[in-house]
């Protein structure tokens, strides 16, 4: 999908003065490739390499070019159309130090080879363990009506409510179970009801004036009511979050809450694992945006990482966005003299390079921060042509050798421990906590209403934002401090960004093993963040 363009006019006056100096020398096909065809790909969508007439080689030549060095990967970033702003190298980036070290490790270190297997080629594809087929193209959306987004809220607290009836619900002999009670009307004695935490027009919760908004009936809204918590041990709460309560309400003015139940973790997935000791573990290493400093658009980071994994090809490279962040600094003042497609066209044009010749399936997520990318969440994936790129949207479920591994590039821990209460302090740490909620919620982002500079369809995310099972792996890079936990028997993995900033972030390589005889998949992965 095509960006608006955002031109600085001193830039782009400079620009056309060098295409008319140099469009009368410049050969005719090239002039093609360059503005048609940037990643220079076939019709067919394989990568290919594009040898316009001004850079053919005779037999002759190519004996003068033997053992001359390959342009590196940084120099490809460099463009003759940047202005001296976008390409002045990053001081503090190439001060920064512990060049590679690792910082977090998950696993048994000491029976991992980091190395993939070049005879085994794992095979990734969408999960289609759900009900929906995968979001795969862009949508129409800002035109959803309130009655439509409260609907849609309650179906999905309806379906959770049903998950947790084992533990809300008091079964009445073998056929039956009591179901749960609305607020409309006041009741004497104890009912369980379901509902989720409501947000007034503060958006922030207070842990003396939370309030709930009960499931709707056949035609009447919920009631939003008080909560009464002071005889709840602790709790952890967040706007939107579904829950199930157990207490009294018989005023109708306030719900004293005796047990809280703050949702149900996913089924296991159905799907075979077939990773054996003969084919050997799957190599993946995972990379979020963005990927230059807010110093320029050099892409250094992105550019030493390449160099890395070129060294060491993966059997699967997963990038999420952005690309090109629409809060970098050098967009917002409009301090450009290319497009913005252009730019992430030379990106991935750069990777596809670096990775010719390896069999590294490399995996896109898109970013709804991106400028090359839709605004809305659920995120569609990126218009880019195929090749050796996998285009997943954003959330994203895949299923790797019936590992199945969740990815979304939204920082939804950064937006639910914005707005979550948590009291007393929690014996589980705030990090793996937030983790949790993801869980026991079943969706991708739970938090309702979404964080201020999030664009969220609700129809789209009730069908695309939903966890069906319980991913073995889950990546969710976020702004918090990067980690690797087991949550409820699922891997989640926070590997921060490739780009912090003026300097360098983190990445992380995981390693996926065959599971030992009658265990589960979490002793299987291996895992490591490392500095860029």
């Amino acid at each position: 999908m095509a960006s608006p363009y955002f031109i600085n006019l001193a830039s782009f006056s400079f620009y056309h003065q060098r295409e008319d100096l140099h469009s009368s020398t410049r050969p005719r096909q090239q002039q093609h490739n360059d503005d048609h065809d940037p990643y220079g790909s076939d019709p067919s969508g394989t990568a290919v390499v594009v040898v316009t007439a001004k850079q053919a080689l005779t037999p002759k030549d190519k004996k003068k070019s033997i053992g001359k060095q390959v342009r590196s990967i940084s120099d490809q970033f460099h463009s003759a159309t940047l202005s001296p702003t976008v390409a002045s190298p990053s001081l503090k980036y190439a001060g920064r130090t512990n060049l590679g070290k690792s910082v977090v490790q998950y696993g048994a270190s000491d029976n991992t080879t980091w190395t993939a297997n070049p005879d085994f080629h794992p095979e990734v594809k969408m999960l289609k363990d759900f009900e929906y087929l995968p979001l795969t193209k862009a949508y129409k959306f800002m035109f959803e009506k309130a009655e439509t987004v409260g609907e849609v809220r309650n179906d999905l607290t309806l379906c959770l409510g049903d998950e947790m009836e084992d533990v809300m619900l008091d079964k009445e002999g073998e056929g039956g179970a009591e179901r749960y009670t609305t607020l409309i009307e006041e009741t004497e004695g104890m009912i369980s009801t379901l509902g989720r935490i409501h947000c007034g027009p503060s958006t922030r919760l207070e842990a003396d004036g939370i309030m709930f908004e009960g499931m709707m009936d056949s035609w009447r809204m919920g009631k939003v009511v008080p909560l009464d918590l002071s005889q709840v041990k602790g709790f952890s709460l967040f706007p939107g979050q579904i829950v199930g309560i157990k207490g009294t309400n018989s005023t109708g003015d306030k719900l004293h809450v005796q047990e809280l139940v703050d949702g149900k973790v996913p089924p296991e997935p159905s799907s075979p694992i077939t990773i054996t000791p003969g084919t050997g573990p799957v190599q993946l290493v995972v990379a979020g945006g963005p990927f230059t400093t807010t110093s320029n658009l050099l892409y250094e980071p992105l550019s030493d990482f390449l160099t890395t994994v070129r060294d060491n090809p993966p059997h699967v490279l997963i990038l999420l966005g952005p690309f090109l962040d629409a809060g970098h600094p050098l967009l917002v003042s409009n301090d450009l003299g290319e497009t913005h497609d252009t730019i992430f066209k030379r990106c991935l044009r750069i990777i596809a390079k670096a990775l010719e010749g390896t069999l590294t399936q490399v995996v896109l997520v898109p970013s709804s921060r991106d400028v090359c990318s839709s605004i809305v969440y659920p995120t569609p994936p990126y218009d880019v042509p195929g090749g050796n790129f996998i285009r997943v949207s954003d959330p994203a479920l895949l299923d790797i050798e019936g590992v199945v591994v969740a990815l979304t590039a939204t920082d939804i821990l950064f937006h639910i421990g914005k707005k979550e209460i948590s009291t007393p302090p929690q014996t589980r740490d705030r990090l793996g906590r937030l983790a949790h909620h993801i869980l026991k919620q079943r969706s991708f982002y739970p938090l309702y209403p979404a964080h201020e500079k999030m664009c969220v369809n609700s129809e789209k995310l009730d069908i695309y934002g939903q966890l069906p099972c319980k991913p073995h792996l889950f990546i969710l890079p976020s702004g918090l401090r990067y980690f690797v936990k087991e949550v409820e028997g699922c891997v989640m993995v926070n590997p921060e960004h490739l780009a912090k900033g003026l300097t360098g972030g983190t990445y992380a390589r995981i390693e996926l093993r065959p599971p030992a005889s009658g265990t589960g998949m979490t002793g299987a992965i291996n895992a490591d963040i490392l500095k860029v």
